[in-house]
């Protein structure tokens, strides 16, 4: 009894001093902490002499801002510099909320809207009279923001900070991207009294580049997204085409065969709409020349033979085109290794694809080989058959006794049974 007690009070003195160490430890880290943590009014480090002043928010630029286009408003950020012999004066100045840029001695000039090269020609006649053998230069330092408006079929429609280097495809972004059944192609911008000032194409932009097609933002303007009028469904495969209102057609996805919902505009012709989005790439020409035309999903679809006239002629309201892709795998299936599909290599024959697969397996038939075309006829084939795009290679499997044995059993007892 002794003994157990003995080792329990030992247990609680060493219990004891371990916390009166881990307190004692945790004091002298917090000390520490205060020590080296700073206070207020205290610098974090030196600031260096040379550092260059830079503003706080850049914003990026696509490119060299045009002298003759780009036209100052409130909130610009800019540079005026007297020079002569050597440098008189640099003022750092923002264009006023009444688009007004007060350049001590000249006093307030008016600059609101004016193009920067005309901006500081003007600056220059007007600074003239106080410095006459100087030159005078306006530099734009960073463009100013404002509030736009993104209103219509958008993701996020409402009210936002942009630039004045801004584009409408960047305010698009911004609210989102355009809803399915939108117009990307009518997209109207308007300035803050709701006059038009020009129709956007946002799918020319993207897909040929053209920036007339994505003019830049003004201050207070209004981008305008419309619901769709006149389109077009197209199906298959085209270069300038992937994502947006597309659609995957059965498991035709694997082969990159989609369905697009495609806006024309007036005067377009079928041909207009295939060079837009690129295609139809991989186009079925080696047969017919067909594609498939539908006024709706539910109806009967009707093949028609491609025409230059109908290329030549606008498109059908609502209707589907289907542009067949040309079928470039083979695919081998059954009692083989390797099951699956194969890219179509012309020229081989059933042979070659059947070592392409790992041959038949342990399961499957080393003599017999099927092969169905493409257009549904079914023949035995031989390993030096050509195989054709669209071709689907079968194996069948190997008999074996052992799989017939319980039936031979069941067979061999209903023979003894009759015969007594």
């Amino acid at each position: 009894m002794y003994s157990d007690s003995s080792k329990f009070l030992k247990l609680l003195l060493v219990l004891l001093v371990f916390s009166v160490c881990a307190f004692r430890l945790e004091a002298q880290s917090l000390k520490l902490f205060e020590r080296t943590r700073p206070t207020l009014g205290e610098k974090l480090g030196p600031t260096p002499k040379s550092r260059p002043s830079v503003p706080e928010m850049m914003i990026p630029l696509e490119g060299k801002i045009d002298r003759l286009s780009y036209r100052l408003g409130p909130g610009d950020e800019v540079d005026v510099s007297i020079w002569g012999m050597e440098l008189y004066e640099s003022y750092h100045l923002f264009v006023s909320a009444e688009g007004r840029l007060l350049v001590p001695p000249a006093g307030p000039l008016e600059v609101d809207g004016m193009p920067l090269a005309e901006a500081e020609a003007y600056l220059a006649q007007r600074m003239s009279e106080y410095f006459s053998e100087a030159r005078i230069s306006l530099t734009l330092i960073n463009p100013r923001t404002f509030r736009v408006f993104a209103v219509g079929a958008l993701a996020r429609p409402g009210t936002y900070f942009m630039s004045a280097v801004d584009r409408v495809s960047e305010l698009l972004t911004e609210a989102g991207g355009v809803r399915s059944g939108g117009s990307r192609r009518r997209i109207r911008l308007l300035d803050g009294d709701r006059r038009l000032l020009t129709t956007v194409d946002m799918m020319r932009y993207l897909m040929q580049g053209n920036l007339q097609q994505n003019p830049m933002l003004i201050d207070g303007c209004i981008v305008e997204v419309p619901p769709m009028e006149n389109y077009v469904v197209l199906r298959g495969s085209f270069t300038n085409l992937s994502g947006s209102d597309s659609v995957a057609v059965g498991e035709r996805q694997i082969d990159q065969i989609s369905e697009f919902v495609i806006e024309y505009l007036p005067g377009e012709t079928l041909g207009d709409l295939l060079e837009l989005v690129g295609g139809p790439e991989n186009f079925e020409t080696a047969g017919d020349g067909r594609l498939v035309i539908s006024d709706n999903p539910q109806a009967s679809q009707r093949w028609v033979p491609l025409t230059r006239e109908m290329i030549e002629s606008p498109p059908e309201q609502e209707a589907i085109y289907e542009f067949p892709v040309r079928n470039k795998w083979v695919f081998v299936s059954g009692s083989v290794n390797l099951p699956g599909r194969y890219i179509y290599q012309p020229g081989w024959t059933v042979r070659d694809y059947l070592g392409q697969a790992g041959g038949p397996n342990i399961e499957g038939s080393g003599k017999k080989c099927y092969i169905r075309r493409s257009d549904g006829s079914n023949d035995k084939s031989k390993p030096g058959d050509l195989v054709l795009p669209g071709d689907v290679l079968y194996v069948p499997h190997r008999f074996k006794f052992y799989e017939w044995s319980p039936l031979v059993t069941l067979l061999t007892a209903m023979i003894f049974l009759l015969s007594n």
